[in-house]
């Protein structure tokens, strides 16, 4: 049996494809995706977590979470992942 997991990412380049190996595992049920700012800021990473799940055909919902971290100042990798997260990458 599938083991159920919640993947709570900042999708930019690196988490496009962690989602695309969880979702094509047969060993992970993936039941829902929750978003963080991180590699770029909030607003990119929850569209880009939709635009993910739609493009890969995953049933699963996505929930935007916090936009900053609780304890340091924000820091973005735009210089690594590009303004909106995906290197330039877009999707239909």
């Amino acid at each position: 049996m599938p083991k159920q997991v919640l993947i709570d990412c900042d999708p930019g380049i690196d988490d496009a494809l962690a989602l695309a190996l969880a979702h094509g595992s047969p060993a992970l049920d993936v039941v829902g995706v929750t978003t963080v700012g991180g590699n770029v800021e909030l607003e990119h990473t929850t569209r880009n977590a939709l635009c993910l799940v739609d493009y890969y055909g995953m049933d699963v919902p996505v929930a935007r979470g916090a936009g900053r971290p609780l304890v340091r100042e924000p820091r973005t990798a735009a210089d690594v992942h590009g303004e909106t997260g995906l290197g330039g990458v877009v999707l239909p």
